[in-house]
């Protein structure tokens, strides 16, 4: 037999070794151990969390022989072999993607009223239903309402808005989530270590974390990794197989910027853009550095889900030497970067105006006049407002327009970064 993806060798086989899911989890399982099951079932939420995964436990469960006290299948039943070997006559899965048209569709509800050849159900997977064309949609509607007691059919898709509403309430529905950074480090260590395969740590919060809550996305990063480095995987390797930047180069480059060294940050990013990153890549982590920040000094807890904990610890230590109006301020301007190089064609300049803009901040947020006292006494009233004259001077802003006139402003020499 060839290479199994880790993704296919360690697709749960029961609800007990599903991650993530624990409210889909628990209310499939009483629903098999009470024998209340929906006749429709429709499984929505990211890529890559579980949702083809938990429909063929659920087709497995259903026609189990020896079903557990947990209401998981035994594995050992006949029925359950065969679907572990994938010979079970009872489950139908359909690619929506592909098979989309009204005949696809009636063929299937044509098939439904035969008898099951094995087991008590007959279950159906439609996998990405939103595919399915409108026809296709109103064809299925009045099986899916009244469909033979012993069919089941289970809808899955990433994007449950193109799910029509006359399909969604003949569904009972099941919201499946981004699974925790922390929670897919835990099973990434453990599929590491069924393979024998040596990985720190910070490699896998790092693999997690460009996982983005899918563990399919995860498992294929760590094959993809594990066979570049022969088994060896660093932390140092896997920043360079992703061509990510460590959480150093961020600290170095706001470092600057909260000192109001702007030349010496945009070097930095000039440095990193020869090294190979992308603009995006530098504005979405500089992004991502700041909201840290913020975070850390305002709900350090949600940083437990993303960041190695040394590097909490970090942010938690760096964060009181940042002002919040700083932070807000250049979240912003990253934001509009952002906006901007999704349609510029030298998507660098947007960055490097938004760092640049960054620098500016300490010193302009510094000038900004708290408003003076009232006077016990009763104020006059004001004379009437002149009409603007077109000589008029205009008043000047006190945001800095360079660096060198922020140095000259600034009677506080620039502090060097951590």
């Amino acid at each position: 037999m060839g290479h199994q993806p880790s993704a296919r060798k360690y697709r749960p086989g029961t609800f007990a070794e599903v991650v993530g899911q624990p409210f889909v989890v628990e209310t499939l399982r009483n629903a098999l151990r009470h024998g209340k099951l929906a006749p429709a079932y429709l499984f929505f939420g990211p890529r890559g969390v579980g949702k083809t995964t938990c429909a063929r436990i659920l087709a497995k469960a259903v026609n189990c022989e020896q079903l557990t006290p947990d209401g998981d299948p035994c594995g050992e039943c006949p029925s359950c072999r065969r679907f572990a070997e994938g010979r079970a006559l009872n489950l139908i899965e359909l690619d929506a993607a592909s098979h989309n048209s009204v005949d696809d569709i009636r063929l299937l509800t044509d098939q439904v009223y035969l008898t099951p050849p094995e087991g008590r159900y007959k279950v159906y997977i439609l996998d990405e239903a939103h595919m399915l064309t409108t026809a296709a949609f109103n064809a299925f509607l009045k099986t899916l309402e009244e469909p033979p007691p012993h069919a089941l059919f289970i809808l899955a898709t990433t994007e449950k808005h193109k799910i029509p509403a006359t399909i969604l309430s003949r569904c009972q529905r099941f919201d499946f989530r981004r699974i925790p950074t922390e929670t897919m480090v835990h099973r990434l260590a453990h599929i590491a270590r069924q393979e024998g395969l040596t990985v720190e740590e910070d490699a896998l919060y790092l693999i997690a974390t460009k996982a983005e809550g899918s563990l399919r996305d995860a498992l294929s990063l760590l094959d993809q990794l594990a066979s570049r480095t022969a088994g060896q995987l660093t932390y140092a390797a896997a920043l360079q197989a992703l061509e990510t930047l460590d959480y150093e180069a961020y600290f170095e480059i706001s470092g600057y910027l909260r000192s109001w060294q702007g030349e010496k940050a945009l070097e930095a990013i000039h440095r990193y853009l020869q090294a190979g990153q992308e603009p995006a890549t530098l504005t979405q982590g500089l992004l991502d550095h700041f909201r840290n920040l913020l975070l850390a000094r305002y709900e350090p807890k949600a940083l437990q889900e993303n960041l190695p904990p040394h590097y909490r610890k970090r942010y938690e230590d760096e964060a009181p030497h940042y002002a919040e109006a700083f932070l807000l301020h250049g979240i912003d301007l990253l934001l509009e970067a952002e906006r901007r190089q999704s349609y510029s064609r030298a998507p660098e300049i947007a960055l490097e105006a938004a760092v640049l803009k960054i620098a500016l901040l300490p010193l302009a947020l510094t000038e900004k006049k708290a408003p003076e006292p009232q006077s016990a006494a009763p104020t006059p009233p004001a004379p009437p407002a002149r009409p603007a004259s077109s000589t008029s001077p205009t008043p000047r802003s006190t945001v800095p327009r360079s660096l060198e006139e922020v140095k000259k402003k600034s009677s506080v020499p620039p502090k060097e970064p951590n």
